[in-house]
């Protein structure tokens, strides 16, 4: 399914079939009964979760959580909402009446865990114990082949009905997977003692049946041995891990690990993942049972070399061998992680510099390459922001009036003492846009790129119409006269929307903040904003004071105060604002005002909707203002401070 359909348009409500399991480790389980699916969840987690018993969008439910100071980190909320429609804990609302159960088996035997843990351990030791004093041997014969696959075939079969059985006792239900295994995955419901005796119940049967065969019939134990191996394996989902995990006093909840969405796989994330891991004591234990597990691997191995492990000979020809290959796996594991973190870093920011030379390579050099036809001039109008509003007529009538110019780098296409005369859509190239200062030294205000308007900026801030456009490299421009633009565009449109997509969108589209959003955010954010003025010395933020506007430095610069000491500055291009909006809490600063300074403004309300709709927007914001706070601004204290 479509992660952004998801994240966005889609309505969501929690499944009316869900059953709440024990909680331990820090982590529930949460259960999909008709589906026979599982999430596990934190305290936390569960508690956003809830706010899904109506039907809901994500992006509502985050503006709540926000506003009552629930949320978790956002990274955290995607993944679990992700996660959540996986298992089926999340569903949309016209599916919730067309849900069919999966059905259970009316399994006839029950066996209390309490009653079998003891005995269980006593049989899983005896069954290691045999085995270890009486080693297997190769099979002999095709008959010691077969013999001894039916016998592991009998085993597991034994220990899945056991384990089925002690299921039941704990209050489970016993499903069928792939029409006739059993599957026991219902014990993750109940306490870690029942679910170690669960477990121990599937492999208990098969540890004994082993070592009997070791003692009576050595032949026909080695192929057993080697099934009773793979079913303790430390990764891939080995019973013995389970057993760990399911002890431990912290564990990951399902949005913490496997990660889904996209943002979470970054080499960071997943570097934190690993340190959050590696903080763990159960990940040490498992590591300890890993290298035992391999040492058991390789006793197998001497076994079927008819060196046996338990004399000195065997460890004096294969001790280093073994050391080696444990110590060779575990430096092999971390080079193949290290290795693909580097792969991702490298190759994401590759691509990013081959964007850029190739784009570097065109406006200095391969401007000649760019076709200025008919319909090259067509595409380049579909292309605007603001042209391909126009009718289809007044496109095809523009199409016909613009002609092509190539300008050098460097060169003044408009002076401010001059009315724009032309108005150029740029194909190729940089163009500046500068405003005097009080002193009357031209400023860089704006960088117009491929595909923006030069020209129409005086009409859609006539209070301030005063521009001069410069080419900053070489360009090639579509040029029409002013009466044909006049005619076809100016017209057509209102002063607002004019500045909305030829003012204010290229200015946000060059941000850092705005660089990976979508061009239709950046349209919708372009015209959520008013633009307002403020003369110098003008109280923009107040400190303690709580802001209701998200502001972005469009032209000047302002001074962050704090105790009356000025500690910083932002130019143009800067934000501020989001911190008190996010946490709901009062400004951490004061922000006042250079001379001639304006801001783009969005109200309080405007921009947690835009932020809760766009997950790229939130993310980026999250960062920079976990950055300027020092901590992580998610998660918070409950409750909504403005009511205070």
């Amino acid at each position: 399914m479509e992660i952004n359909l998801i994240l966005t348009a889609q309505t969501w409500k929690l499944s009316d079939t869900l059953e709440c399991g024990q909680r331990h480790g820090g982590v529930l389980t949460v259960k999909n009964v008709t589906g026979h699916t599982y999430l596990l969840v934190t305290a936390k987690q569960w508690q956003v979760l809830q706010k899904f018993r109506q039907s809901r969008t994500v992006p509502g439910v985050l503006e709540e959580i926000i506003e009552a100071r629930l949320c978790p980190a956002l990274g955290e909320y995607y993944e679990l909402v992700l996660k959540a429609v996986r298992a089926g804990v999340l569903v949309e609302a016209a599916e919730v009446a067309d849900e069919e159960p999966v059905p259970s088996l009316n399994w006839p035997v029950v066996l209390r865990p309490a009653h079998w843990a003891i005995p269980l351990w006593i049989l899983l030791g005896a069954g290691l114990a045999l085995t270890a004093f009486h080693p297997p041997e190769l099979p002999g014969t095709w008959y010691d082949v077969l013999a001894g696959l039916g016998v592991l075939g009998v085993a597991i079969a034994l220990g899945a009905g056991f384990s089925a059985s002690l299921l039941r006792g704990a209050g489970g239900e016993v499903y069928l997977r792939r029409r006739w295994l059993l599957n026991n995955a219902d014990a993750c419901m109940y306490s870690p003692a029942e679910q170690r005796t669960i477990v121990l119940g599937s492999l208990a049967p098969l540890a004994l049946i082993t070592g009997l065969l070791a003692w009576h019939r050595p032949e026909w134990a080695f192929i057993p041995l080697a099934g009773l191996l793979l079913r303790v394996r430390p990764i891939f989902g080995g019973r013995i891990s389970r057993l760990i995990r399911v002890g431990a006093e912290k564990r990951l909840s399902d949005a913490e690990h496997n990660f889904l969405f996209p943002p979470n796989r970054t080499a960071r994330h997943r570097l934190k993942l690993l340190r959050r891991g590696l903080s763990l004591p159960t990940t040490w234990v498992e590591i300890g049972y890993a290298a035992f597990w391999t040492l058991a691997l390789g006793c197998l191995v001497g076994i079927a070399t008819d060196v046996s492990p338990w004399r000195p000979v065997f460890w004096s020809a294969n001790g280093t061998r073994l050391a080696g290959a444990l110590f060779g796996s575990l430096l092999l594991l971390g080079v193949v992680y290290a290795g693909l973190e580097t792969y991702l870093f490298t190759r994401g920011r590759a691509l990013a510099r081959r964007d850029t030379l190739r784009q570097f390579w065109q406006r200095w050099f391969g401007r000649d390459q760019i076709a200025t036809d008919d319909s090259a001039r067509s595409r380049a109008i579909l292309r605007s922001s603001l042209l391909r509003l126009l009718p289809p007529p007044a496109q095809q009538a523009l199409a016909r009036a613009l002609k092509p110019e190539s300008v050098g780098a460097w060169k003044t296409l408009h002076d401010f003492e001059i009315s724009p005369d032309r108005v150029s859509l740029i194909l190729s190239g940089l163009v500046g846009v500068y405003r005097r200062n009080a002193t009357g030294r031209r400023v860089l205000v704006q960088v117009l790129g491929e595909n923006d308007l030069a020209g129409l900026h005086a009409v859609g801030d006539p209070a301030r119409p005063q521009f001069l456009y410069r080419t900053l490299t070489p360009v090639l421009l579509l040029r029409a006269d002013w009466a044909t633009a006049q005619e076809l565009v100016v017209t057509k449109f209102s002063p607002a929307t004019i500045a909305n997509l030829v003012q204010k969108q290229p200015f946000l589209a060059r941000l850092d903040l705005c660089r990976y959003w979508q061009p239709q955010s950046i349209q919708r954010f372009a015209e959520l904003t008013r633009v307002t003025n403020y003369e110098d010395g003008d109280v923009i933020l107040q400190q303690g004071f709580f802001s209701e506007s998200f502001f972005i430095v469009f032209e000047g610069q302002a001074r962050i105060m704090i105790k009356g000491r000025q500690v910083g500055a932002v130019d143009a291009g800067d934000f501020f604002g989001e911190i008190g909006l996010l946490q709901n809490s009062s400004a951490i600063a004061q922000v006042v005002a250079g001379p001639r300074t304006r801001c783009l403004c969005i109200p309080r309300q405007e921009f947690l909707r835009f932020v809760a709709h766009n997950h790229a927007v939130a993310l980026k914001l999250e960062r920079v203002s976990s950055q300027r706070l020092g901590r992580p601004i998610f998660p918070l204290t409950p409750g909504n401070f403005r009511q205070i």
